[in-house]
């Protein structure tokens, strides 16, 4: 079976939430992304650069970076006067998507980028809850 996944948002040129969640939904979403994040990366000697703007409007990416902060993670906010990089650390993107074909409504997909790895995972909703619904997908 295939499904044609939405590639991101290009109004923008960055990678983004392309899809309107519920808040309950994207808190849980971006939990879930933490923990994945702190199985692969150690929290005190990992630098995020967050690679794309988070507006407060992004619910997903505004509880994602307070996350990684929460837990020991050092983070280095977009600018788009600064080369990716620039800095030291890794770069970190992220999406939020779901695929375009109503058969599976209901579900969605976080891709995060850090570096040159992605890491990807779907997510079921019901009740406004996030819920895996398979493993992560690691490839470098």
């Amino acid at each position: 079976m295939h499904i044609d996944w939405l590639a991101g948002c290009a109004t923008n040129g960055y990678d983004t939430v392309t899809v309107q969640l519920p808040t309950e939904l994207c808190r849980g979403m971006a939990t879930d992304s933490i923990k994945q994040l702190q199985a692969l990366y150690p929290p005190g000697q990992t630098k995020f650069n967050i690679g794309q703007p988070v507006p407060q409007t992004d619910v997903f990416g505004t509880a994602l970076v307070m996350a990684i902060r929460e837990n020991g993670y050092a983070v280095k906010e977009f600018s788009p006067k600064q080369p990716a990089g620039s800095s030291g650390g890794l770069n970190l993107r992220y999406t939020v998507d779901k695929p375009e074909t109503s058969l599976f409504e209901g579900l969605y997909r976080v891709r995060l980028s850090v570096g040159k790895s992605v890491l990807t995972r779907a997510y079921t909703a019901s009740n406004k809850t996030a819920n895996p619904a398979g493993a992560w997908a690691f490839m470098e």
